[in-house]
């Protein structure tokens, strides 16, 4: 029975810690040795392979032999865009790779008549695929709106759908938020539907369509995925055994690294006392070669949250040999203050409250300037202004680069330039 496995969001070069970049990149190389293991025909990546479109390229390096270890042995892989390594001007890495044969993108469209027509892809083990990459912004929902649906549902044979984006009758909770598709505008009759951009693993049917399936991420990309793999949550992909229809789909589980979590609350003492109680904390810690995560909220009783000896805290749970240790004590306030007197472990969480609390401000007619949207885009840009300047590069070629890359997160023609 031929069998194919779904991977999804692996974000090559997330996180700023080299510690936790490697663990991305090494939790991709760990599930293509379990493809091999599981003798997969071939595999499905519904998108954001890569956390940028232009990676650094050691990462893209091992991620390149690695797939080409397993094409080899005769696994082919196919994919479609993600919103993180779509490039509406440049080239992508992942155009790179595809040109390199490592793998082939499912998004093969026509644009006729104001409709877009998707050409299905046919795989030797007898399955069909075709897929939507995901766009910045969520402005790939506008494909669907013209896809045309009927000729792709009238194909008969065991058929897959490749998409990167949330699904509106099935967005978890905390995405309630989020621009997602309809399930209408998915093709019906579909056997298999391999989604991504949803990091939360899912997999459920709704009439017409069986089998909407987001595995998530194979490790984590951001903080606050790392606390759920330190209480038993399991990351990982699909394997998906098929003959006319599915016959079975398994969750293969991936870890490349413990995550344990120290979580303390002040509960009205001293600042002085908070830092006693989480030395004692950190000395007691078992955590060798594992992540750490260092967790402290509440209020404080007396004294400020900048008082709290959280360097000397960190000093200690490293003499342990942990692999790297965050701190995250944003929730931790001072009575005094009655306000966050201390900032997120990372920098982007402050950025994203600040737009969120502001951009039901900017009034303007570009629905890409407003909510969720307007929060993404100006994130994306204001990633892009803190670029560095490179070795040897002169300070107007930098000026004139950083002016590019704004241009180009903003999707400015050259009649929209000023």
């Amino acid at each position: 029975m031929p069998r194919f496995a779904h991977i999804s969001d692996v974000h090559i070069g997330a996180f700023r810690q080299p510690e936790l970049k490697e663990l991305v990149t090494r939790a991709f190389e760990v599930a293509v040795d379990r493809c091999i293991a599981e003798s997969v025909d071939f595999t499905v990546i519904s998108g954001d392979i890569f956390d940028s479109n232009v990676p650094d390229l050691a990462s893209v390096r091992r991620a390149a032999r690695k797939i080409r270890e397993a094409t080899e042995r005769g696994i082919r892989f196919y994919a479609v865009y993600g919103s993180h390594d779509f490039s509406p001007n440049y080239a992508s890495i992942v155009d790179v790779l595809e040109g390199a044969g490592l793998f082939s993108m499912v998004e093969r469209r026509t644009e006729q008549d104001g409709k877009v027509r998707l050409d299905l892809v046919r795989d030797p083990s007898g399955a069909s695929l075709c897929g939507v990459s995901g766009r910045k912004l969520s402005l790939d929902i506008e494909d669907y709106k013209v896809l045309d649906r009927e000729s792709l549902e009238r194909t008969s044979g065991f058929k897959v759908f490749v998409f990167h984006g949330a699904v509106e009758e099935l967005k978890p909770r905390n995405l309630s938020m989020i621009d997602a598709i309809p399930a209408s505008l998915l093709p019906a009759n579909f056997d298999y539907y391999a989604g991504g951009h949803v990091h939360d693993r899912s997999i459920r049917s709704l009439p017409g369509r069986k089998n909407i399936a987001f595995p998530g991420p194979l490790f984590a990309t951001e903080y606050s995925e790392l606390a759920p793999l330190a209480h038993g949550l399991n990351r990982g992909f699909y394997v998906v055994d098929f003959a006319e229809e599915v016959e079975h789909v398994e969750f293969v589980p991936i870890e490349v690294c413990r995550v344990h979590e120290l979580h303390y609350t002040a509960g009205g003492k001293s600042s002085g006392r908070v830092s006693e109680d989480l030395l004692a904390l950190a000395g007691e810690a078992e955590v060798k070669g594992e992540v750490v995560l260092l967790t402290v909220d509440g209020e404080l009783g007396s004294g400020k949250t900048s008082d709290v000896d959280f360097s000397s805290v960190k000093k200690t749970l490293y003499s342990s040999g942990p692999l790297v240790v965050l701190t995250n004590y944003s929730h931790l306030a001072s009575k005094e203050l009655t306000v966050q007197d201390a900032l997120p472990v990372q920098p982007r969480d402050t950025e994203k409250q600040v737009f969120e609390k502001e951009i039901p401000n900017v009034k303007a007619e570009d629905r890409r300037l407003r909510g969720e949207r307007g929060v993404e885009l100006s994130l994306e840009l204001l990633r892009k202004m803190k670029e560095e300047r490179s070795e040897n590069e002169k300070k107007s070629e930098y000026d004139s680069r950083v002016e590019e890359l704004g241009i180009h997160v903003l999707g400015l023609g050259e009649d929209q330039r000023c």
